[in-house]
């Protein structure tokens, strides 16, 4: 029964990964395209505009998407479902278009102190009011975007994106080779986003109805507004350090963080398809007797594709930057591997922290969170200005080991998880034993690639001479593969043999 929920788990997630993956691949083969007409100057405000983005997104929903979430497998009837996404939808929306006033009328001193003077021009306060309004457009989405969730729709989810995201990119390439700089980056963020929420508009439209519920606002507010501290917290902890490295180095120190930062942050595609198959399958186990031994055991197989896949991007990390992006950007290297290790440690908190969100005990997030981002910003501002770069990537490191600690903490507190320690452990020996052995490979591309393919490979072996697998688990892989062999043995058979060349 779990190898099924396992198998549903896996599809769902390479269904969602999709919408994440191929856009995000797409854009990293067009680092070569976007380096040669930003500098790393541009990047950092870029990097600064991101983390503007995501505190917008944070406060203009005020957490209401969260508790849209998690109310909807409560309600009774498609009547109650219509008005919760009714009154949730109806609020977010004004609450949103509150704040863009806001964001418009506060436009010159947000961005004198976000970016400084260097950019303090009429441009610079358009690129604020760009990313606001792209916020504010997809407000309107977030009802239909859970919806399909919930349904179990991942198809259509990742249908959808992806439309939002080819359009996306495809403007970004038209506009920034047409000379338009980070104006083209954001326009075509704010055009793709109008165009995404007109195509989820009748779904939008079917889901709502006429009235509003003050007690389901408040419910959903319970939860939610807790998730504001907690995310914003989260940001801090992830994107702060752009801005901090921008006041005690440099902007073009902060645009070299940046590119290696993206880099580091490929095992966060896995995390992305994964949360979005990974919290709907958690509600939908809790009404079984066996849950928490099932999302044990499901934990265990995460972890060991979240460790695999960060071993893969930390050790080819370096080569892909050499291959894909101008010279000039090649000295940050060495964060590609620390910024790995900080996500790694995101995913262990994703996945042990579920505890907090079944019991509905929202209000420890921001305990956590702002825990990790306090030390986080403390640890920046000792190591950025002695280490660099290199000491704000550490800093994260540090955040996010605090944040996955108390979320374990906090999270079995809550809602008590058998996990299987012993093999997660033995996951944790096996990829230490491969990044210690890719860490012998030369400077040189080529050479190091072919060597760190042939360490990537003593991963599973290492797992198996520590006992990692299970004695039902190797008796499935048998089963599976006894098969395989036969039916490639009876083909070997069959061949007809060669005529004589005689």
């Amino acid at each position: 029964m779990i190898r099924e929920q396992v198998r549903q788990l896996a599809r769902q997630s390479v269904i969602y990964g999709a919408a994440d993956v191929i856009p995000s691949l797409i854009n990293f083969l067009l680092l070569p395209v976007f380096t040669a007409y930003l500098s790393p100057k541009e990047y950092g405000a870029l990097g600064i505009l991101l983390l503007f983005g995501v505190m917008t997104k944070i406060f203009f929903r005020m957490g209401l998407d969260s508790g849209f979430f998690r109310l909807y497998y409560e309600q009774g009837s498609q009547q109650d479902c219509r008005m919760l996404a009714t009154t949730l939808f109806a609020s977010a929306v004004t609450v949103s278009g509150v704040l863009f006033f806001f964001c418009a009328l506060l436009a010159p001193k947000v961005t004198w102190l976000l970016l400084g003077k260097d950019f303090l021009s009429a441009d610079a306060f358009r690129w604020f009011l760009l990313v606001a309004a792209d916020t504010l457009l997809n407000t309107f989405a977030f009802v239909p975007m859970n919806l399909f969730r919930i349904q179990g729709r991942p198809g259509a989810f990742t249908g959808i994106t992806l439309f939002r995201n080819g359009l996306n990119i495809a403007l970004k390439v038209t506009l920034i080779v047409k000379g338009w700089g980070i104006d083209g980056l954001l326009w075509a963020d704010v055009i793709a986003s109008a165009f995404f929420v007109l195509a989820l508009a009748p779904m939008l439209v079917r889901n709502l109805t006429l009235g509003f519920s003050v007690p389901m606002l408040k419910e959903a507010a319970r939860f939610g507004i807790p998730k504001v501290p907690h995310g914003l917290a989260h940001q801090i902890l992830n994107l702060s350090d752009r801005k901090l490295i921008e006041i005690f180095a440099s902007v073009a120190a902060s645009g070299l963080y940046h590119v290696s930062y993206m880099l580091g942050t490929g095992v966060k595609f896995f995390l992305s398809a994964f949360e979005l198959a990974w919290s709907p399958f958690v509600y939908s186990q809790l009404d079984r007797h066996d849950a928490a031994r099932t999302l044990s055991r499901v934990a265990t197989y995460g972890a060991s594709c979240l460790l695999f896949l960060a071993l893969i991007n930390a050790m080819f990390g370096r080569e892909l930057l050499f291959l894909m992006a101008q010279p000039r950007f090649h000295e940050a290297h060495p964060v590609i591997p620390i910024v790995v290790l900080a996500y790694t440690l995101q995913g262990f908190f994703a996945l042990t922290s579920i505890g907090i969100g079944i019991s509905k005990r929202s209000y420890y997030y921001p305990i956590l969170t702002i825990t990790a981002a306090t030390i986080n910003l403390a640890l920046n501002i000792m190591w950025i200005p002695r280490y660099g770069i290199i000491g704000a990537a550490w800093a994260t490191v540090a955040g996010y080991a605090v944040m996955a600690a108390l979320g374990l903490f906090f999270g079995q507190r809550s809602y008590r998880i058998p996990f299987e320690w012993g093999r997660m452990g033995r996951l944790l020996v096996a990829a230490s034993v491969v990044y210690s052995v890719s860490m012998m490979a030369p400077e040189s591309v080529p050479v190091a690639i072919a060597i760190k393919t042939i360490a990537l490979l003593l991963f599973p072996f290492t797992l198996f001479l520590t006992r990692f697998f299970r004695a039902d688990e190797v008796d499935w892989l048998k089963a599976r593969l006894i098969p395989m062999q036969q039916i490639a043995t009876r083909g070997r058979r069959n061949t007809p043999p060669k005529p004589d060349q005689d």
